[in-house]
């Protein structure tokens, strides 16, 4: 936040405004459907109003160096970490301690910690490898030597790092906290292989409707739009995979690398945020056990609003490039 007047405590972790436009009925900050910049939408008789956040000061007369004017300004940021903001909500954690505002499920870590614990093992043999393979994942981490060969690897590698203290204990607290960091990539990772029902819905469409030509076309029109930003999500995971598959880099340059994977995790998380509705439905039309689709009113709802998201947001002049984030120093 700007220096000058500081906001209370409350202040500091929550979007607790005092101007009164704050309170109209459905006041909630979003990005715009049209031009994905962040608006304040609130209903405006049986409508709804919308009010671009840069514009909402001058509108309403909001000092930007208020306290109001600062929580606009952190809404507006916040947006690139949750789909929407009401007033009173807490402040992303991103935007306060670097932390993840979103939650990930127990197996995440574990996988995490699996994939750590493998490095861990390879790198005494001087052959390091990154497993992405759960299967694999669980055999080596289920093997009875592998606990031992851990413990002379925290030895090795607190050696290495001219350790004091408990040298041990510090490389083992260390791994652990990459461990915790690393499983929200993890979960991002699980997203984005569910982008496959999309993908495996447009191919089932494309079946079902083969002997009409034009939505053969438009079908065909969305499997090609989808092909660069799917791409571009899985080179991202490669990119960290192949930045996070040195454990013994890891391990000395610790601070940097935290700061990384939370700059990935961030990147990752705002590349998925955008399917996550179009997800919902897909899942919503197929169900957990993914039953046949059926040709109808609701898959061609459902085609209609993926072409548009698609086209929208992908269209071919997008360029889809690979982010070149540096390493870690």
């Amino acid at each position: 936040m700007s220096q000058g007047i500081q906001p209370g405590p409350n202040r500091a972790t929550h979007f607790l405004f005092d101007h009164k436009v704050f309170t109209l009925e459905g006041a909630r900050f979003i990005l715009s459907a049209t031009t994905e910049e962040p608006v304040m939408r609130f209903r405006l008789g049986k409508n709804d109003a919308e009010v671009a956040l840069d514009k909402l000061c001058a509108e309403f007369n909001i000092d930007p160096k208020s306290f109001d004017g600062q929580l606009l300004d952190m809404a507006a940021r916040g947006l690139k970490y949750v789909r929407q903001i009401k007033p009173g909500d807490s402040i992303p954690n991103e935007l306060l301690d670097g932390t993840a505002s979103w939650r990930v499920d127990e197996k995440h870590y574990q996988i995490a910690r699996a994939r750590l614990t493998v490095q861990l093992v390879t790198w005494m043999t001087g052959g390091e490898t990154v497993i992405t393979s759960l299967e694999h994942l669980e055999q080596v981490v289920g093997d009875p030597t592998t606990k031992a060969r851990v413990h002379e690897a925290f030895r090795m590698i607190a050696d290495r790092l001219a350790l004091s203290g408990d040298v041990e204990q510090e490389v083992e607290k260390r791994v652990d906290l990459l461990a915790q960091e690393l499983a929200y990539i993890e979960g991002l990772r699980e997203r984005m292989h569910l982008l496959a029902m999309i993908r495996q819905g447009l191919e089932t469409a494309h079946r079902i409707y083969k002997a009409e030509r034009t939505m053969r076309e438009e079908i065909v029109r969305m499997q090609t739009l989808c092909l660069p930003p799917l791409a571009d999500l899985e080179a991202r995971f490669a990119q960290v995979d192949a930045q996070t598959g040195e454990i013994l880099v890891m391990l000395r340059k610790f601070e940097q690398n935290i700061a990384y994977i939370r700059e990935m995790r961030d990147d990752l998380h705002q590349c998925l945020m955008p399917w996550e509705e179009l997800l919902e439905d897909w899942q919503a039309l197929q169900g957990a056990e993914m039953p046949p689709l059926d040709k109808g009113p609701a898959l061609e709802a459902l085609l209609k609003k993926t072409y548009h998201f698609l086209a929208r947001r992908f269209s071919q002049a997008s360029q889809w490039k690979l982010a070149n984030r540096r390493p870690p120093k």
